[in-house]
């Protein structure tokens, strides 16, 4: 399936927040086949334009973040050890005993993160998580002297080194699901897309810093002649058997998410209604699956509806389990699902679309 490549492609890339660079390079190459122009910002954020047929069609964004959950070298210790913070929220609980990988100038570094002998363990630390602070990673370096030729640096990025796992019934485990996912829709889209001589000019967007506050989408459609908005992300899920379907409503496997909107602890925002309308029709009119519920925390869309006076914007994701750890599992027909609904969207698109609310 060219949908899985495409991901399995993405998925081999290392860009934790901040460190983005090498996605950039990548997703660009994947933009410039198929589109008329692609550029990129010093921001970092990557811009693919598909000109329309109609100046008076809406011109539509469509943008996936390009950073994943990571981690930076914070400092390295006399005997090697090498010190670490998280860029993004990734999930203490994911974090010792890991496999990672340091992105150094000069090429990979492969490490491990270090956990306390069970041996010596004390009972009442048996149950309980160290804070970031007191955890390190081992690169096999003897000395700082050591870890430092290697090419280990303060402010080296870090991933998660686990690699992409095939289970059955399309189901795929790895890191950075959130949101590589998103950016093979993307890139899958903009594949379909490139023919169709739709009345809409559409943006595909490559976004940086999403997990650090959204900073990318803050500022990407400052300049752009841009009408309304989509970010395409991913999406927790519930239905496993640590999770209470009370507060997580989407299930892996039943098809990409259309959000109402976001929802977090102390607030609740409502995406665009007639955004959600638009990809509702195309979904149902193509008897394409799809699930309805609210994104828990803030993405993209947030950020670009306060671009200028305002964008019309919406989120959709594709779900996935265990986020922001190295096994983040989602269904590849969904993923293609997301994408049918695109397509069909944008080919339903035309000066006649009203985009005010009432």
């Amino acid at each position: 399936m060219e949908l899985k490549e495409i991901f399995l492609r993405l998925a081999e890339i290392g860009s934790p927040c901040g460190f983005e660079e090498p996605m950039i390079d990548h997703f660009r190459s994947k933009l410039e086949p198929v589109t008329d122009r692609v550029y990129s910002t010093p921001r970092g954020n990557v811009i693919g334009i598909q000109e329309g047929t109609d100046p008076g069609a809406p011109r539509v964004a469509l943008a996936a973040h390009m950073d994943q959950v990571g981690f930076t070298v914070f400092n390295i210790d006399e005997r090697g050890f090498v010190r670490f913070r998280k860029v993004g929220d990734v999930a203490n609980r994911a974090i010792q005993g890991q496999q990672v990988r340091l992105i150094t100038e000069a090429g990979p570094v492969y490490g491990v993160v270090g956990i306390k002998p069970g041996h010596v363990t004390r009972p009442e630390e048996a149950n309980t998580l160290p804070p970031i602070e007191e955890m390190y990673i081992d690169v096999g370096a003897w000395t700082r002297e050591e870890a430092e030729v290697m090419g280990v640096r303060v402010g080296t990025p870090i991933v998660f080194d686990a690699r992409p796992l095939e289970l059955a019934n399309d189901l795929i485990a790895s890191p950075g699901v959130d949101d590589k996912a998103g950016l093979a829709v993307l890139i899958a889209t903009a594949r379909a897309m490139k023919d169709a001589a739709i009345p809409s000019t559409v943006y595909y967007i490559g976004t940086v810093e999403e997990e650090e506050g959204l900073k990318g989408a803050g500022v990407v459609l400052f300049d752009l002649d841009v009408d309304m908005a989509v970010a395409v992300d991913s999406v927790p899920s519930g239905w496993q058997p640590d999770v209470n379907m009370r507060d997580v409503v989407y299930e892996v496997g039943k098809g990409p998410a259309i959000h109402i909107g976001e929802m977090s602890r102390t607030r609740a925002w409502i995406y665009h209604r007639r955004l959600r309308r638009w990809l509702v029709e195309a979904a149902e009119a193509e008897g394409i699956p799809y699930q309805s519920g609210y994104q828990l925390g803030g993405t993209d869309a947030s950020a670009m509806a306060q671009t200028r006076s305002g964008l019309p914007a919406i989120t959709v994701g594709v779900p996935r389990r265990y986020a922001h750890s190295p096994v983040e599992l989602f269904d590849l027909k969904d993923m293609a699902s997301l994408v049918d609904i695109l397509v069909a969207a944008l080919k339903r698109l035309g000066p006649e679309f009203n985009l005010l609310r009432t």
